[in-house]
């Protein structure tokens, strides 16, 4: 389950392109994958409407994906730790594993991705969770190949920058190089392929140096 905001549903939706990635994997692998992500919503608007904390309760998830507002974390840390503490203690009670997704920086604001990395660091850390570093990822495709496009306008992802997020999220839930499945959302293979490498070298490192803390 995703909880987030266009982020997350932009191109189809993380939910979707991982269905479809799983749905395409030799062996096939199988997943059910649903999301709460209105356009522009924030953890805090998210808790207080209710419809996220309905639907964590509707069922017991295996995991439950938590994405702040792209800027959030940078300024307004006290409420991104606030939110994310109470949904984490709603998600363990049904016994569920939350983790978070670590977005990316503005187009023009690169300077965003060191000080996103550091604050869900810092609360999956002090939350026990685990973190899946889309924003690392996605800077090493902007410095590797400065002519991939990543972005619909200033914030939003293109489909290139969703793909990348559907492979982040694929090889950490199975362990797997996103070139097990041959879903590549459309894109050139040549792209496809760079987009897969860069995923899977970015969650091995991260593993490694972050071991996984999820409860």
């Amino acid at each position: 389950m995703f909880i987030g905001n266009s982020l997350t549903h932009y191109n189809g939706g993380l939910d979707y392109q991982l269905r479809k990635m799983f749905a395409q994997s030799s062996p096939k692998l199988l997943i059910y994958s649903d999301k709460v992500a209105p356009g522009g919503e924030r953890l805090s608007g998210h808790y207080s409407k209710g419809k996220a904390l309905r639907r964590i309760k509707e069922q017991k998830w295996d995991i439950v994906v938590l994405q702040e507002y792209s800027n959030v974390p940078i300024i307004n840390k006290e409420d991104f730790y606030k939110y994310s503490k109470l949904f984490v203690e709603e998600i363990r009670k049904r016994g569920s594993n939350a983790i978070f997704y670590m977005t990316f920086s503005y187009k023009a604001n690169p300077e965003m991705t060191a000080l996103l990395s550091g604050s869900y660091l810092s609360v999956g850390r002090e939350l026990e969770c685990d973190v899946v570093p889309v924003g690392i990822a996605w800077d090493k495709v902007l410095m590797r190949r400065p002519s991939m496009e990543m972005y619909t306008d200033f914030k939003h992802p293109s489909p290139n920058g969703t793909y990348l997020a559907a492979c982040m999220f694929y090889s950490f839930l199975t362990g797997l190089h996103p070139s097990i499945s041959q879903y590549t959302n459309g894109l050139d293979a040549e792209d496809a392929a760079f987009i897969q490498d860069i995923a899977w070298e970015t969650v091995s490192e991260w593993k490694k140096y972050n071991e996984p803390t999820s409860k």
